[in-house]
């Protein structure tokens, strides 16, 4: 039933116009699954993904509807979701909407953590913090005109408003960190500090970290204790967010 169920709602969205999405926890791997099919999508604020159907196209309507078809399944694995889609269906366009608890059949799991970078910090941070909660893949935050997804949300158990973002980067150099922080600076008040863990390793260029910068930087295993200290210096002045 499931299957079915799955099977009716790809080939109903093969015959969509215009795909809408909201999407709450899980948004990230579905814009990595998007792009890696080559899907015509937008990520726009409030979030969602707004993604062109097989019948706004003129070539490769069939191969496109295919990639189309493979982000359903992984839907399930969300939070929670919302599909609006402007269908042909007999001659007629009409509006199709599947949402949270569809009995359809889901994708394999999706792995908890990008990388053993990740896993490893998410385990120590529970050991050496446990006043801290740490969630995996936050939703994305506005930067200028572009979307940010950080890697995660670092939040205080007690006094809920006091939260910063963490991301982890990979090769960098003090001036590429320095213009990506300032992007992130634009996101506003309202949003979180970033702190941006870098692996000093990786380093692309010589040169030192200017002290200004919420910079972790670390040698393949990221530091722990040392990002708690940035979060709680961060949001020790009582601005919480």
């Amino acid at each position: 039933m499931l299957r079915t169920n799955l099977a009716v709602v790809q080939a109903t969205l093969q015959r969509a116009s215009t795909i809408e999405l909201h999407v709450e926890g899980g948004v990230r791997p579905l814009v990595r699954l998007a792009k890696l099919r080559g899907l015509l999508c937008v990520a726009v604020e409030p979030l969602r993904l707004q993604l062109s159907g097989p019948f706004s196209l003129f070539r490769h309507t069939r191969l496109y509807g295919r990639a189309l078809a493979e982000l359903v399944p992984h839907l399930v694995w969300c939070a929670r979701f919302e599909l609006r889609a402007a269908c042909s269906l007999r001659g007629h366009v009409v509006d199709v909407l599947v949402e949270s608890g569809a009995p359809i059949f889901p994708a394999a799991p999706p792995a908890p953590f990008d990388s053993k970078l990740e896993e490893r910090f998410a385990r120590d941070l529970a050991r050496v913090a446990p006043d801290w909660d740490l969630v995996r893949e936050p939703e994305a935050v506005r930067a200028g005109s572009a979307l940010v997804f950080p890697d995660f949300l670092l939040r205080h158990r007690i006094h809920a408003g006091r939260r910063v973002l963490v991301e982890l980067a990979g090769f960098w150099t003090p001036e590429y960190l320095a213009t990506k922080l300032a992007r992130l600076r634009e996101v506003g008040l309202h949003v979180p500090p970033f702190i941006v863990c870098v692996d000093e390793e990786r380093a692309c260029a010589l040169g030192k970290l200017p002290a200004s910068l919420s910079v972790v930087p670390f040698r393949r295993r990221v530091d722990a204790a040392a990002v708690v200290r940035r979060a709680e210096e961060l949001t020790a002045q009582g601005t919480f967010w």
